[in-house]
């Protein structure tokens, strides 16, 4: 297993902090917020995610495809002049690898995929159907690439932190309601972790982040507390190439290593109800 808590355990750690973030400004509302709607949710999510690497000439490396499933929950309240958002989200499955081996041989695998991820955001409604906001996002992404015939594999762990900016339009058709946003994001922090084949563990430095998300949404209320909603979000991150790292077997120098540039996109599908009071 890759260092750290365990995966479940991290899910029920930030499912309670999900909670407990969501209850204090509800436990407040009345006292400064207008026209107040606080919403629970869970939703399925399905992520069709692609997964690109390229070396320093922008020739690619590796490319890998595959279908993510998970859970996500999130907590909101609304006001007349503003809101405050949490959300959290656990999705797992294979993705085809389809690369090569460090001489250059092809060589096609599989990658077992964990990512936990969650924001907090807060936005101002300027209009009756527009509202700007700031989003502090966080993502845990394991990545354990299988072994083959001509190549071992290893796993790695990824972690980083961005901060976006971004804008969200509202506006309600008959019993429908419809949601379009963007949000455009850096990183504040990263940071990887590699154990390569014969190697010691590694801590490698990753390049720049920077990440673009669209999403739409449609949403019906089925009785005066509970509504459903479908929504898709397409989410590009760009991550540059990190520096050079001396690696080691053993405690002494065996090589040297760096992450390469990768390019993510995940397209994702969620159906979720919700429950307002």
């Amino acid at each position: 297993m890759i260092p750290g808590v365990s995966v479940a355990r991290i899910w029920h750690l930030s499912f309670l902090t999900l909670w407990l973030a969501a209850a204090a400004p509800a436990a407040v509302a009345a006292a400064l917020c207008d026209g107040r709607s606080v919403s629970l949710q869970a939703a399925r999510v399905s992520d069709l995610s692609e997964w690109d690497e390229f070396d320093a000439a922008g020739r690619r490396l590796v490319h890998e495809s595959g279908t993510l499933q998970g859970m996500e929950l999130s907590a909101d309240l609304r006001c007349t002049d503003w809101y405050v958002q949490a959300q959290i989200s656990q999705l797992d499955g294979p993705r085809l690898y389809d690369g090569q081996t460090s001489t250059g041989v092809p060589a096609v695998s599989q990658s077992a995929i964990s990512v936990l991820q969650g924001h907090w955001q807060a936005g101002l409604h300027v209009s009756e159907a527009w509202s700007v906001g700031v989003r502090l996002s966080g993502k845990t992404l394991w990545r354990d690439i299988a072994s083959t015939a001509s190549a071992s594999g290893y796993p790695e762990r990824y972690d980083w932190t961005l901060l976006s900016l971004g804008a969200q339009w509202r506006a309600a058709l008959g019993p429908s309601q419809f949601n379009l946003s963007a949000w455009s994001g850096s990183q504040l922090q990263s940071s990887m972790w590699v154990n390569l084949p014969g190697l010691d563990p590694a801590f490698l430095p990753m390049g720049s982040i920077n990440q673009l998300e669209l999403a739409g949404a449609w949403g019906i209320r089925l009785s005066r507390e509970w509504t459903l909603q479908v929504d898709m979000r397409r989410i590009r991150t760009d991550i540059g190439q990190g520096a050079d790292v001396v690696v080691t077997r053993g405690g002494s120098p065996a090589g040297v290593a760096h992450q390469p540039r990768t390019n993510m996109t995940d397209t994702l599908l969620a159906v979720r109800v919700g429950y307002e009071f």
